[in-house]
């Protein structure tokens, strides 16, 4: 396993008593796991933690040890001693929270995604990390604290989720050596993993028929696009949870190599889910209509409808093709 580098962290919430916690809105598997695996570590340690999130827990995450306790930004009362946001890219990211986050007396992040300004006083940005929650398995270390069956499973949700089941080009050795170091702690890893990665909700299935249906190919078969909007969720009686991780199937076919899910669940709101592989980036896409993310795992959030997103889309994605042609 990789070194937690910044010193000055564990040592600050060693010396923390109230501790405030927060991730980023519309959060997925690695914000939720990493949140609630570094709740659990701390309670371990005897501090008074607050777990937040801008927007709430969702259902397919919600069975994770500690995900009940998690509140929203409006429940939050009293003062901090140390703020941590983990697994967001910027402030924006963080939300409604952000408020508290600067409140504290110290504030502290971790994340690993590229472009992140250091927002925090203390940061601990390693954009080559899998996933938020292998740093988080980085400090756990360091802090020389018990690795438990419950932090176990938080931590295997914020992985799996974030490296596609370990499928996608991100996973490296460090992935695999926390993973045993997780099957070590004796946690269900057949009913998390079932529930994680195998498991759909009817909405879910009825959400994934829709988009499906309107599945379209372009650049000679290397490029697929699928759109749903607020009919769609009306229809299947949806919510947004219900779309996550639509967008690779897109990619689940030969020969494409970028894939973009259109999710519209409101008026002149339109949001972008972009997968890649090498030597195309799904990072440089959404960077181009003022998204962003990983090389291969990228989104943006646009107020326009879509009949006016989908031209600058294409443009976006014609840019990026013909880059590497």
């Amino acid at each position: 396993m990789k070194p937690f580098l910044n010193n000055r962290i564990p040592e600050l919430l060693k010396n923390a008593n109230r501790v405030f916690l927060c991730t980023h809105i519309a959060p997925d598997g690695d914000a939720i796991g990493s949140l609630l695996a570094l709740k659990r570590m701390l309670e371990g340690m005897g501090k008074s933690v607050t777990a937040c999130c801008a927007d709430p827990v969702p259902r397919r995450f919600c069975d994770l040890p500690g995900a009940a306790d998690v509140v929203l930004p409006e429940q939050v009362t009293g003062s901090f001693d140390l703020a941590l946001s983990v697994d967001a890219t910027d402030e924006k990211r963080v939300g409604d929270a952000i408020g508290i986050f600067r409140t504290a007396m110290v504030r502290v992040q971790i994340d690993h995604h590229k472009g992140n300004p250091l927002f925090a006083d203390e940061n601990e940005v390693d954009a080559d990390a899998s996933a938020a929650g292998c740093i988080v398995a980085r400090l756990i270390r360091a802090l020389e604290q018990p690795l438990t069956a419950e932090i176990a499973a938080c931590l295997y949700a914020a992985i799996s989720t974030d490296t596609g089941n370990f499928c996608y080009p991100n996973v490296d050795a460090e992935c695999f050596e926390i993973m045993s170091a997780l099957r070590a702690t004796g946690f269900d890893f057949g009913s998390w993993a079932r529930q994680l990665h195998l498991m759909r909700e009817p909405e879910y299935l009825g959400m994934l028929a829709r988009a499906l249906a309107t599945l379209t190919y372009s650049h000679g078969g290397k490029v697929t696009t699928m759109t749903v909007g607020p009919k769609d969720y009306a229809m299947v009686g949806a919510k947004p949870e219900h779309s996550e991780n639509i967008v690779n199937y897109g990619m689940y076919i030969p020969d494409v190599q970028l894939c973009c899910f259109v999710n519209s669940t409101e008026d002149r709101v339109t949001k972008l889910s972009i997968r890649s592989l090498p030597p195309y980036s799904a990072r440089r896409v959404a960077a181009r209509l003022g998204g962003g993310g990983h090389e291969v795992a990228a989104g943006a959030t646009l107020k326009l409808p879509v009949d006016e997103v989908l031209p600058l889309l294409n443009q976006a994605i014609d840019e990026e093709m013909n880059s590497q042609s």
